[in-house]
């Protein structure tokens, strides 16, 4: 993973953290439990980031391969329409919320260097 990728994952981490955090904080918890819950969260969203970028990043060569199939000649304009569409399909789903999927755009844009090595 590039470290452009991983800081993008520790940005939308911390992101998510922060609220939630709060959150848990300000429950009305022992302090055991209250650090086991963040924890797991913190867990889960890495785990969430993860999994999110990674299924968009397939979808996309997916959409690469099929126009490469065709003939057609994949650009950096080709590429970026590519993940705007990904990240359209991505903000429909109701789990994903619209930052984050913003945010896997971003990331999957900056991209473009390491997936246009792999299809030149």
């Amino acid at each position: 993973m590039s470290n452009s990728t991983e800081d993008f994952f520790k940005g939308l981490i911390l992101g998510a953290a922060v609220g939630t955090v709060a959150g848990i904080l300000l429950a009305p918890k022992s302090g055991k439990e209250t650090r086991e819950d963040i924890k797991q969260f913190a867990l889960d969203v890495s785990n969430k980031a993860q999994d999110l970028y990674v299924s968009s990043r397939k979808k996309v060569e997916k959409k690469i391969e099929d126009l490469k199939a065709t003939g057609k000649k994949i650009d950096l304009e080709v590429y970026k329409k590519l993940v705007a569409n990904v990240i359209d399909e991505l903000k429909n789903d109701s789990e994903v919320a619209s930052d984050t999927a913003r945010k896997i755009g971003e990331q999957l844009n900056k991209d473009w260097g390491e997936v246009k090595a792999t299809i030149a």
